[in-house]
């Protein structure tokens, strides 16, 4: 296996964990607040943006991550808008709508 392959494969092993682990959540405070799905959508890329932060005070300064990345907001918030429109606009085959219901919302 190519060194590109194991990326690909790491890659799209990771994007499925945090997809199902987002879907689980969204799921679940929908059915805990009764809030509409748009209001958690909101909350979940809120939330994304406080991570990028965290992460990017993380990466910056005196005491920074030792890995390398140099966080750079306006490209990053960019890069992370675009992710969101691409995969708004994909349609999986495997989504929300064929999982099964665990609540009500």
């Amino acid at each position: 296996m190519s060194l590109t392959d194991e990326t690909e494969r790491r890659l799209e092993e990771a994007e499925a964990h945090i997809r199902t682990a987002m879907a689980k959540e969204f799921c679940h405070v929908m059915d805990k607040t009764g809030l509409p799905p748009m209001a958690v959508l909101r909350l979940a890329a809120q939330a994304v943006g406080s991570i990028y932060c965290e992460a990017a005070d993380a990466h910056s300064g005196p005491r920074a991550c030792p890995c390398g990345w140099c966080p750079h907001q306006p490209s990053d918030i960019e890069i992370l808008g675009m992710a969101l429109v691409t995969a708004c606009r994909m349609r999986r085959a495997e989504d929300l709508a064929s999982t099964p219901v665990a609540g009500t919302a």
